[in-house]
């Protein structure tokens, strides 16, 4: 079973509104492309473990568009 994260891989977007404005939130990619500068690089294996949540999810990070606010979202992995 090979599980892929949808917004990693283009496969559709999900969308979200921001808590304390109600604006749209834009993606910034999962988290841990952003934690240093080699994090982009690790094996799916190894980033895993480094964001702390199980394989079948991908901690994404969203902006809103108007307050800054930002939040992580667990986006579910799906079999490929």
């Amino acid at each position: 079973m090979n599980l892929v994260c949808p917004l990693c891989n283009g496969l559709y977007d999900i969308d979200f509104k921001c808590v304390r404005c109600n604006s749209p939130m834009e993606e910034r990619g999962p988290l841990v492309n952003i934690m240093d500068d080699y994090s982009p690089y690790l094996l799916d294996d190894i980033s895993h473990r480094v964001d702390g949540v199980k394989e079948e999810r991908c901690i994404h990070t969203y902006q809103c568009l108007n307050c800054g606010y930002e939040e992580n979202y667990p986006i579910e992995r799906k079999e490929l």
